[in-house]
């Protein structure tokens, strides 16, 4: 079963037809509204994102009277002439209901199907994202990330993520995790359509106190400079290898660079001390709270401790459990308390200083990998995941590839460069 599109420019009229055909086998839209057919851009958005007239659940039956005008990232993309006309399914309260939790599996969303290949996990927790981009059921569709959860799935269906740096895109009206480390971001076909959306959703935002830091750079009208010599640093012993044939099409595409004036050179990788789960689970008690005050209604918990009595009231309907849930609150939820402070400043301390030292010792670019490397994620910084190749049995080969928080524009320029190089394309 390899259902990915692979045909001409999507229409709207096709957009539709396919998700009547295919969305009922790969689980990945959730709730949708037929759209008109001189429809230009019609996006996907992942279900823990409020869409005016859309509930917005993550894929929880705890949250499932949750209504919510468009979050700030919705109503930029509105302004901008799209048309968000659906939620995708995604890996359930962003994977944080259990550590046996199969990616892209919700109570209320099913468990989402890899378009090439059932037997592939489809990544998580954007996974419905990733796979409505593959399968052809939008032009382009939002997800969120704050441990993986755009690289992974964007990887595993080989499609174009890009998670840009914290702060980018604002938060205001995002079923939250963590306030330091979570962010929207982008999975389409190719980096000009998932650029487009970044730019369509970025802005300042008084909600958000992270988005009056950065930069003001206009990622669609960046340009490759194909002319200028590029060096990346390819981490070597990365948790999650490659195969024979994986290895083949990387190797390929390394000598095809070649003759484009990129050269890769290897790096062992160097593994760092995250405390994500500490961050994790003191935030996410924080800033559920915060949401649901705003957001929430009778119909809903009203703080993260009733959402957590709430799945403990039906662990029936759980079959993966509920760990990740119960074991935050073990964690003091004060974020002035000093475990938790020095935890965070060494977590984004390491994360950022091991970013920096391979593109300082190693004079490169930029950083790439074959598997999600956190140091992006942690160190709130910009990562883009690029499909460069695919195995004879059509499982897509990919890189991660990174740079220094606030580079937003330089990484995707360099993305840029790489993306011809390949010269793949989903579509």
């Amino acid at each position: 079963m390899d259902k990915r599109y692979r045909g001409p420019k999507l229409t709207a009229h096709l957009i539709n037809e396919r998700i009547r055909e295919l969305n009922y086998q790969l689980h990945a839209i959730s709730q949708w509204r037929e759209f008109a057919s001189n429809t230009q851009w019609a996006v996907l958005v992942k279900d823990n994102i409020c869409v005016d007239g859309l509930r917005t659940t993550a894929g929880s039956y705890a949250l499932k009277a949750l209504k919510a005008k468009d979050a700030t990232c919705i109503r930029n993309l509105r302004i901008a002439g799209a048309t968000p006309f659906g939620k995708t399914t995604m890996s359930e309260l962003a994977g944080f209901v259990s550590t046996q939790l199969p990616p892209g599996y919700s109570e209320l969303g099913g468990q989402g199907v890899n378009p090439i290949d059932p037997c592939l996990s489809p990544g998580g927790s954007s996974s419905g994202s990733a796979i409505a981009v593959a399968a052809g059921l939008c032009h382009a569709a939002v997800g969120t990330e704050t441990h993986g959860s755009i690289m992974i799935p964007a990887m595993a269906c080989g499609v174009v993520g890009i998670k840009p740096s914290v702060g980018l895109i604002s938060r205001h009206g995002i079923i939250p995790i963590s306030h330091s480390l979570d962010t929207p971001g982008a999975l389409a076909c190719n980096l000009k359509e998932a650029a487009r959306l970044i730019e369509a959703m970025r802005g300042e935002d008084l909600n958000d106190e992270a988005t009056l830091e950065c930069p003001i750079e206009h990622l669609d009208s960046i340009q490759s400079q194909d002319s200028v010599p590029l060096r990346i640093a390819l981490l070597t012993g990365t948790p999650y290898g490659l195969d024979s044939q994986a290895k083949a099409v990387l190797q390929h595409f390394i000598d095809k660079s070649k003759s484009k004036r990129i050269e890769f050179v290897e790096v062992p990788y160097s593994e760092v001390k995250t405390h994500y789960k500490m961050i994790s689970s003191v935030e996410i008690q924080n800033d559920f709270d915060r949401f649901l005050s705003q957001f929430g209604n009778g119909n809903t918990p009203s703080t993260f401790k009733e959402l957590v009595r709430f799945y403990e009231m039906r662990l029936p309907q759980h079959p993966f459990g509920i760990d990740r849930l119960v074991d935050a609150l073990k964690f003091n939820s004060d974020i002035n308390n000093s475990d938790y402070r020095q935890a965070l400043q060494e977590s984004t301390t390491n994360c950022t200083e091991a970013i920096r030292k391979v593109l300082n010792e190693q004079h490169v670019d930029a950083i790439a990998t074959t598997s999600f490397v956190p140091w992006w994620a942690i160190g709130r910084a910009p990562s883009i995941a690029l499909p460069i190749g695919e195995t004879d049995n059509h499982r897509p080969v990919s890189l991660m590839i990174g740079q220094e928080r606030h580079q937003d524009a330089h990484l995707l320029e360099i993305a840029l460069r790489l993306e011809k190089a390949a010269n793949y394309e989903l579509r």
